[in-house]
């Protein structure tokens, strides 16, 4: 014989998501990996920034070094001035391990002497007090110049000048730094006057 089954009812389990369910689920996770895309570019811009701060820094140590040992400072001006006036700190035994210690990635093409920004911008090197406001306003101290994130100078457009980093602005940490040294005897800071740091 045959029996029929028994009913059971339904219980009040969902197998499936709604729409609106998924939508927000959707906007959620979008909105997630939004923020977490912002803040991976901010930290990757910090961290070309502090490179930028950090080479631009060492190249200022190389001036201070080079014209203490030879009594000026390397000459250079054109399209490529940046590009010899490394070439001459590479020669120069005092400030050869600085420039030596840079990473990798801020040197292009082979031989160490092409020196770019972290964005692989090639730098600039104001020499001429005539020509540069910058090495007029460091009283007669060259400058090293990286266009920024923005890979631009600001030649065309001065608003762009904004985000440019100079060798003679190391910034707040700098300027601590040098005010500490200025105001510290020679014989406290353990220099005699002789060498930078």
């Amino acid at each position: 014989m045959y029996r029929k089954p028994a009913f059971f009812p339904m219980q009040n389990s969902r197998a499936a998501m709604t729409v609106v369910e998924m939508a927000v689920t959707v906007t959620i996770i979008g909105f997630g990996l939004f923020l977490l895309v912002g803040w991976t570019n901010a930290q990757r811009l910090a961290a070309r920034k502090d490179l930028a701060v950090r080479l631009l820094t060492d190249l200022d140590k190389c001036l201070a070094r080079y014209h203490r040992t030879a009594g000026s400072y390397p000459q250079s001006s054109g399209p490529h001035s940046a590009t010899w006036a490394t070439t001459a700190l590479l020669d120069h035994d005092k400030t050869r391990p600085i420039l030596e210690a840079l990473p990798p990635s801020l040197w292009l093409g082979p031989g160490k002497k092409n020196l770019v920004d972290p964005w692989g911008m090639p730098l600039r090197y104001h020499y001429d007090p005539d020509l540069s406001p910058f090495v007029r306003a460091n009283s007669g101290r060259p400058v090293f110049e990286s266009a920024g994130p923005d890979r631009d100078f600001g030649n065309d457009d001065p608003a762009r000048l904004g985000d440019n980093l100079r060798s003679d602005d190391p910034g707040p940490e700098g300027f601590r730094l040098y005010d500490l040294m200025r105001d510290t005897p020679p014989e406290e800071n353990g220099t005699n006057g002789k060498e930078d740091n």
